[in-house]
């Protein structure tokens, strides 16, 4: 049984890459029904698309080695799902989908549910995206950016840009570092780490946000609920102007803000302007429909 290999079309010359990617390639099979591997040595700085559905994505470093590599394994027959792979310079793009239901759709155990496992240098340009499943990143540095449709996303040890979007599933983010763009739609959001810009937005779920030690933003951040409580926690040192507020909840904060506009009506919510330390980058914090606490480490 071979599980199925489709390949993408367009271009002559893009064409003509695929088509020497599938004879480079044509004699690796996977081990059995459940299993299918491979390795991608590279030469430089490693770049890697991968996109998942129906299956679990997880991606983790393994140091300074100079390749990259893909294992699969299910307690279902591959052969329901289309793979597509190539390899680009140091560049790989990997895809496996499950193919098109026909008829009754039957709901696997975790038993039987397929994992895709990927190994890589820890230095990484990452764009991963998952259609049905959850995703884990962890021990990566560079310019990572994922998305799921519909799972929990997990990033741990990872430093860089981050950017991240979840439309279904919680959000944990620890221990990480540099600049984070995250945003759900529906589940919880929890990130630690030392960042020098912030920018977090969940539209319906709780979000609880730590500022690392030693921190310091150096552009203007937000951090925003639309539909849920908000807590954030920042080091006693954090120079930044605050713009808190409100919508339907209460705000408590204890830092030592210097305050200039405080504004609370039971109509119109609450709003509270001041400077942390004398001021600093911009730094919002919003809840439309939740309670609002503030604290430092």
């Amino acid at each position: 049984m071979r599980l199925t290999s489709a390949r993408s079309t367009g271009l002559a010359p893009v064409l003509a890459v695929a088509l020497l990617a599938a004879a480079a390639s044509s004699s690796f099979g996977q081990n059995n029904e459940h299993e299918w591997q491979k390795d991608y040595p590279l030469g430089g700085a490693a770049s890697l698309t991968v996109q998942s559905g129906d299956s679990q994505l997880t991606i983790h470093s393994c140091g300074e080695c100079k390749a990259i590599q893909v294992r699969v394994h299910s307690g279902r027959d591959l052969s329901r799902y289309v793979l597509e792979e190539r390899q680009e310079g140091n560049h790989v793009f990997f895809s496996l989908k499950e193919k098109p239901h026909v008829g009754v759709v039957i709901h696997w155990t975790e038993k039987d549910a397929t994992q895709v496992s990927i190994e890589t240098p820890a230095n990484l340009e990452l764009d991963a995206r998952t259609s049905d499943g959850n995703l884990s990143v962890a021990g990566l540095t560079g310019n990572l950016k994922v998305h799921s449709s519909d799972g929990r996303v997990s990033l741990e040890d990872v430093h860089g840009e981050l950017r991240l979007t979840t439309s279904d599933g919680n959000v944990t983010v620890h221990n990480a570092s540099g600049t984070i763009d995250a945003r759900g739609s529906d589940g919880h959001m929890k990130v630690d780490g030392q960042f020098t810009a912030v920018n977090l937005h969940t539209s319906d779920g709780g979000l609880d946000f730590v500022l690392a030690a030693g921190s310091q933003l150096t552009a203007a951040s937000s951090i925003e609920s639309s539909d849920g409580s908000v807590s954030v926690v920042v080091p006693r040192n954090l120079a930044a102007d605050l713009d808190i507020s409100s919508h339907d909840g209460r705000i408590n904060c204890i830092l030592p803000i210097t305050t200039d506009n405080y504004n609370s009506a039971d109509s119109g919510g609450h709003h509270l302007h001041g400077h942390l330390n004398a001021g600093g980058v911009p730094l919002s914090i919003h809840t439309s429909d939740g309670n609002l606490n503030i604290a430092s480490l």
